[in-house]
């Protein structure tokens, strides 16, 4: 009797930590609540630029920002926002309208966030800080490792 209440003291145990580790998740704002968001308490941005056909969009989300350590450095540093650059919808960004993706092209707001030497590629995490209207850019699937790197080395006076 005692071997089936360890047992199953173990096994919740297990369950237990496996359901916190799942639950940390980063907190993505909503482009509709950015504003005011920003008005409250003032942070940069980490956007990243996705398309529902990328798989290293996918692997970014999935892999990238699952990791323990990304997450904190950016929940607490970042609002983050998602922006699918093939999204139909006016978009408003730091007060100003982005209209929808039109005949076969990008939405706008990608573009003008993403392209970088004439070209938007996929996916593209963008840092961006509002107070000195600083844009660092990073095309390609990035690695947790190295957004940790990055995250890390910012000035503080940018953050």
């Amino acid at each position: 009797m005692k071997r089936i209440i360890i047992i199953w003291t173990v096994l919740l145990m297990m369950a237990a930590s496996a359901e916190i580790v799942r639950g940390q998740t980063l907190p993505w704002t909503s482009i509709a609540h950015l504003g005011d968001s920003l008005r409250a308490n003032p942070k940069p941005l980490m956007v990243f630029i996705y398309t529902d056909w990328c798989k290293y969009c996918k692997m970014q989300e999935n892999i990238t920002f699952k990791d323990s350590e990304v997450i904190d450095l950016l929940k607490d540093n970042f609002y983050c926002l998602k922006i699918d650059a093939e999204d139909e919808r006016t978009l408003t960004f730091m007060g100003r309208n982005y209209g929808p993706a039109t005949g076969g092209d990008f939405h706008p707001l990608a573009i003008m966030l993403g392209k970088e030497n004439g070209k938007l590629l996929f996916p593209t995490t963008v840092f961006y800080f509002p107070n000195n209207q600083l844009i660092q850019r990073f095309q390609g699937l990035q690695g947790a490792k190295d957004l940790e790197k990055f995250i890390q080395k910012t000035d503080d006076s940018m953050l």
